[in-house]
């Protein structure tokens, strides 16, 4: 048996908390006994615990990656718990626990990337860094191979750094008639395209281009709908956009929902308009376990995820005028059924979660057998 810590300082559930549920609902109990520290109050506890996973909640590292005041907190849970694994989601100072708690494997989850600062340009910065990742510790998994490339150019060691792409759960397949049902509830006509976007209403996921896009289609279109699924901070003012477009009476927003099944189920089109942050999208594999074609920027981890004209497309990020082309080219029936088999194709041969999770615990069982050796 070997024993799993794993260390998340999220409290809301983000893509990184819903990746490690995935992960760990698909996990070899037999082989593998996991703990998840997170903490108190953390939104994710609940779902931790409803699929059997130990889940200990600390009055530290809330939403950040190093607490002083949670190292020694950490340090005494490790020794009493004496984990084979730590593996640190956005929380540096598990690492530093880790290391002076004398884990055995210490490893970091790298979930997101970020525009590089100016001073990994200089020499001196880059071996720093390059330094404290081998002092803090042995391993990294980056969820693409963007990741990857990001923290090679930071300073770390390409062979340091081990490649996992995310995978997610498929999505509960509705019949007809619950169809039917959902779309009566938002008003949706059966003849109307929905295109869907799900993300945090946030900048970095560029709403705005997609509501420009809706606007292009429209003049051209009136059987389209358009739904966005999540909450966020630019709520307000991307509603405000919709009306200024004059199309706010085909723009639906649901705000934050615990469930995007039903939602999905109904879409014709998934859309991913990233500009910031985006790695592996756990929206754009959820819709391709429903067979929905992806359209995507070409930032960051799309352009892997989504393969152009195999089971989507991607749009030059920004250019609303582009997404908007690239949406209307699926009116071609038979396109979109290829792309559609395509996407589906993706799902389960990649980009699910039981894959993600046995490459995981390959690579968690390899570091265990090169430390014994």
């Amino acid at each position: 048996m070997i024993n799993v810590v794993e260390v998340i300082s999220d409290r809301n559930i983000g893509g990184a908390g819903i990746l490690l549920v995935n992960r760990l609902k698909n996990s070899d109990r037999k082989k593998f006994k996991t703990i998840v520290i997170l903490p108190r109050g953390s939104e994710l506890t609940d779902r931790f615990r409803k699929i059997g996973i130990c889940a200990i909640e600390i009055n530290a590292f809330a939403d950040r990656s190093f607490d002083i005041s949670g190292i020694p907190i950490l340090f005494a849970l490790f020794k009493k718990i004496k984990p084979d694994i730590i593996n640190s989601h956005s929380c540096l100072g598990a690492r530093v626990a880790a290391r002076f708690a004398n884990v055995p494997v210490v490893l970091h989850t790298r979930h997101c990337i970020y525009p590089i600062k100016k001073i990994y340009a200089i020499p001196l910065v880059k071996n720093v860094n390059r330094a404290l990742d081998k002092i803090l510790g042995d391993k990294t998994i980056a969820v693409a191979e963007v990741v990857k490339k990001q923290l090679v150019a930071m300073g770390m060691e390409p062979s340091r750094i081990h490649v996992i792409i995310n995978g997610a759960e498929p999505l509960i397949e509705l019949n007809e008639r619950e169809k039917e049902s959902i779309r009566e509830r938002l008003g949706i006509s059966r003849d109307d395209t929905v295109v869907t976007i799900c993300a945090r209403l946030e900048t970095c996921k560029d709403h705005e281009t997609f509501l420009r896009a809706a606007k292009y289609i429209l003049l051209k279109n009136k059987k389209y709908r358009f739904l966005i699924i999540g909450g966020g901070s630019q709520e307000a003012y991307l509603k405000e956009k919709a009306s200024q477009y004059g199309i706010k009476n085909r723009v639906i927003f649901t705000g934050a929902v615990a469930d995007v099944a039903p939602y999905m189920n109904i879409t014709d089109i998934n859309v991913n308009c990233s500009i910031g942050t985006e790695t592996s999208s756990l929206a754009l594999s959820e819709g391709m376990s429903l067979g929905i074609p992806a359209i995507a920027s070409d930032y960051g981890g799309n352009p892997y995820m989504v393969k152009h004209g195999a089971n989507g497309y991607l749009f030059h990020q920004r250019d609303a005028k582009d997404l908007a082309d690239k949406i209307l080219l699926l009116e071609n029936k038979s396109e979109y059924k290829k792309l559609s088999l395509g996407a589906r194709e993706r799902f389960e041969t990649e980009l699910n979660a039981r894959r993600m999770t046995r490459e995981t615990e390959k690579f968690y069982c390899s570091l265990i057998v090169d430390r014994k050796n």
